[in-house]
């Protein structure tokens, strides 16, 4: 597990401290809290951004070729020595 320091104003320091009483939590504790929760509202802006590209098309209307067209244009690979 990690360990950070921070700088905070007093004013900031006192404000975390009873939001960590108000809790019952150690202020690690309550910062550790404070920090997975914006982990998981980053994720959920993630996901809803990506949900809300996926609602803007629909499947086959974009003009990127598929991996069949990309491959039906290769050339097979020579045989290999073997050594």
């Amino acid at each position: 597990m990690a360990q950070v320091t921070i700088y905070l104003e007093d004013q900031a320091l006192q404000a975390a401290r009873a939001a960590a009483a108000r809790q019952q939590l150690s202020l690690s504790q309550w910062f550790a809290q404070f920090a997975a929760a914006e982990k998981r509202r980053q994720h959920n802006d993630w996901a809803a951004f990506y949900a809300e590209l996926d609602a803007l098309g629909t499947e086959g209307d974009d003009d990127f070729p598929t991996l069949e067209a990309l491959r039906a244009s290769q050339v097979p690979d020579l045989p290999r020595q073997s050594w």
